[in-house]
């Protein structure tokens, strides 16, 4: 009777030993690793070997730079990155690290939420070339016990969780990190999360790092525990034999912490929006990078088209849909009204005069609307709506760490957002002109017949498109000049509205602030673009 229960606990020993024989965690070595942020010392000349297909548990206070060590190990931080100078090698099994091979659990779980649950773990397992393909997406759901019918942004805190780290095996990586992983849960619920990670390493055999200051809770699960020591600059395995003195050990660390005042920043004289304008160069470190990835990004290079195809229709109703053209019809419609209303009911000496130039008046009107006044309106409502519209959303995914994940998963945020989103900006910047333009040239017409009923539609009809029409042509007289001018434009509030989405986000306020920023540069950016083209636009052929 016995023989049956021995038996089958051989058979699970053997299936988990190979399993963990044929998993691919591999043996991972930091090699001089150096972290300097602005002028603080986080880590010096670090040597350090984490086993193989282990749990490791790297603990440390609050703000020493844990979070920053496992973006090293995932390869999401390479030379300099956000203030952060980090130099040293990463190596798995003695190859340097390549962003993709490690899977991150994020401590805001950076899911999708515009994606169902089966959506966010088909994402990540098709986007990445070492996905999982044999198993479907809802296997993992399964497996973790996360409901697929739910949306993700109503699953509960420890549903989310769990639909990370599904997420996360299901693009195959050869190490999980978490960071952070029971910060700000109850302690029954830290300890299930805790469960979780042990099972899945468990079935997985994953090489797994954590990195926290709850070590209460996660030190049941570890194999080994590495301190980072912040005074010392250093990280150094605890032997298990010590853990219990982890708690003594790290409050002294955190008494004896160095507590000197950071030094003045030196740009502090500088008016305000000279730092702006800063920052924002300094995204890419210069303009010309910037614009010259912006405009290589136009083709697109999707590892999937599924995703960059469903990116692009995100972003287009976002830039194009229904209620950005309302919005810019409504602005027609007033622009329209006002041109035409207001140069007949305030002309000087209209009694006299209208009557002799009243043509004149319609044609230069007609001519105004579609080339001056309309391109430039919508141009600046799309940067003002459109151009805050996108930098909010990448900015929300920037700040939600989402831009991270997305590189885990080897789907780089400048081929699956910034291509869409400039695609989105290059089709959506005349479309929404077109339709502001109908709502103009519609409130010019309601105005001129009912301040004119004696003219009638066909008079204003004639003299209003008299020198817009061509013969034998399609388009109206100066289209060329029309379309450049919206392409350049709609690149232009394209390539800011994202790349100050990307700038790094602590807060909501600095989501808020990097929209209000695109408002600011990408408005003068209008501008200054239709300045420039009215120059040669209407001093050469183009306005004659």
């Amino acid at each position: 009777m016995t023989t049956l229960p021995d038996t089958a606990s051989s058979l699970a020993d053997l299936y988990m030993k190979s399993k963990f024989d044929s998993a691919d965690g591999p043996e991972i070595k930091l090699e001089d690793i150096s972290v300097t942020a602005g002028v603080r010392v986080l880590l010096e000349q670090v040597n350090l070997t984490i086993p193989a297909k282990e749990i490791s548990v790297v603990v440390g206070p609050s703000g020493v730079g844990k979070s920053v060590l496992l973006k090293i190990i995932a390869g999401l931080i390479s030379k300099r990155y956000d203030g952060i100078l980090a130099t040293g090698t990463v190596a798995f099994d003695g190859q340097p690290v390549q962003c993709g091979q490690a899977g991150v659990v994020f401590q805001s779980f950076a899911l999708f939420d515009e994606l169902s649950p089966q959506d966010n773990v088909d994402f990540a397992k098709t986007s990445n070339a070492s996905g999982e393909k044999s198993r479907a997406a809802k296997a993992w759901l399964d497996e973790l016990q996360v409901p697929g019918d739910v949306p993700t942004a109503r699953l509960s805190g420890g549903q989310r969780q769990r639909l990370a780290v599904a997420r996360t095996l299901a693009s195959n990586p050869q190490v999980i990190l978490y960071d952070e992983p029971t910060s700000g849960l109850d302690p029954a619920t830290g300890q299930r999360v805790a469960n979780l990670i042990r099972e899945t390493h468990d079935h997985h055999g994953k090489t797994s790092i954590i990195v926290t200051h709850d070590y209460p809770t996660l030190l049941p699960i570890a194999d080994r525990v590495f301190l980072f020591d912040a005074n010392k600059r250093t990280i150094v395995e605890v032997p298990k034999n010590n853990w219990e003195q982890l708690e003594s050990r790290l409050g002294e660390m955190s008494r004896s912490r160095d507590t000197t005042p950071m030094p003045a920043n030196p740009k502090t004289f500088w008016p305000r929006s000279l730092e702006i304008l800063i920052a924002f160069f300094s995204q890419t470190s210069d303009v010309a990078r910037a614009a010259a990835v912006a405009l290589l990004s136009i083709l697109p290079a999707w590892r999937n088209p599924k995703w960059g195809v469903r990116f692009l229709l995100h972003f287009s109703n976002l830039v194009f849909g229904p209620t950005a053209m309302i919005y810019l019809l409504l602005a027609g419609l007033i622009n329209g009204f006002v041109a035409t209303y207001f140069t007949f009911q305030f002309f000087p000496f209209a009694l006299y005069t209208e009557p002799l130039i009243i043509e004149n008046l319609l044609e230069a009107i007609g001519f105004v609307l579609y080339r001056v006044f309309v391109p430039i309106l919508a141009c600046i409502l799309v940067a003002a709506r459109c151009g805050a519209a996108v930098t909010a959303d990448i900015g929300g995914r920037q700040y939600g760490s989402q831009l991270d994940a997305m590189r885990t998963f080897n789907a780089p945020p400048r081929s699956y957002l910034l291509t869409p989103i400039m695609l989105a900006f290059l089709v959506g910047t005349p479309i929404l002109n077109f339709v502001s333009y109908l709502g103009a040239v519609f409130a010019s017409l309601i105005s001129f017949v009912w301040s004119h009923p004696e003219r009638g539609p066909d008079f204003w009809s004639h003299y209003f498109y008299l020198r817009l029409d061509r013969i034998d042509h399609f388009f109206y007289h100066g289209f060329g000049w029309l379309i450049a001018k919206l392409i350049v434009s709609g690149f232009g509030i394209g390539a800011i509205g994202y790349y100050q989405g990307c700038n790094p986000k602590y807060s909501t306020t600095d989501v808020s602030r990097s929209v209000t920023n695109t408002i600011l540069w990408a408005t003068l950016y209008v501008l200054v673009v239709h300045f420039i083209f009215a120059l040669y636009e209407f001093e050469g052929l183009g306005g004659k």
